[in-house]
């Protein structure tokens, strides 16, 4: 079990320096990300030695999850509610994830383009102030590797209530 508090606590400290928020993942920050794979990693090999292990799957999903692997944390929170089947906040939290995932899916946006565009919107509108529409989101798509899915990254960044430059970093980005 002391392999397993380890890895815990190396979730952890990857979990506090990613500097995200329950469900709403964005891309964890550099120096999350040693932690984070540190602990996968192991998690990975505890869940093959120690198969029944609930809290093991748990972990795993949430490193996943912090890594934006949401089909892997699915996986592997499915995984815990078969060990657990009567844990309601299990259910839950499956649930809920599972919903997320969809959003993240449809976004269609891997994290080093969310990091792009929002390096590309910061900038932009430290230059001018938000006009209320997304002429600098349609611009940074239109000069990414993502300019034929145009029409589909915006109809999937408005339904996460991103209608303008500025709310595209409040709401889908952070």
């Amino acid at each position: 079990m002391s392999c397993l508090l380890k890895l815990q606590n190396e979730l952890i400290k990857g979990q506090k320096l990613a500097m995200q928020g329950s469900y709403q993942r964005r891309a964890p920050s550099k120096k999350a990300i040693p932690h984070l794979l540190v602990a996968r990693k192991g998690l990975k090999e505890y869940v093959k030695q120690y198969p029944n292990s609930s809290l093991a799957w748990q972990l795993l999903s949430l490193a996943e999850e912090y890594l934006l692997n949401y089909n892997a944390a699915l996986t592997a929170l499915q995984s815990a509610v078969f060990l657990n089947e009567k844990d309601k906040k299990l259910l839950k939290r499956l649930a809920l994830l599972t919903e997320y995932a969809g959003k993240w899916q449809e976004l269609d946006m891997t994290p080093e383009h969310l990091r792009s565009l929002e390096t590309y919107l910061q900038e932009r509108l430290e230059l001018r102030l938000c006009d209320h529409t997304l002429i600098y989101t349609k611009e940074w798509i239109d000069i990414s590797t993502l300019h034929r899915k145009k029409s589909h990254i915006v109809k999937a960044i408005q339904n996460q209530g991103g209608f303008c430059d500025c709310e595209v970093l409040m709401n889908v980005i952070d």
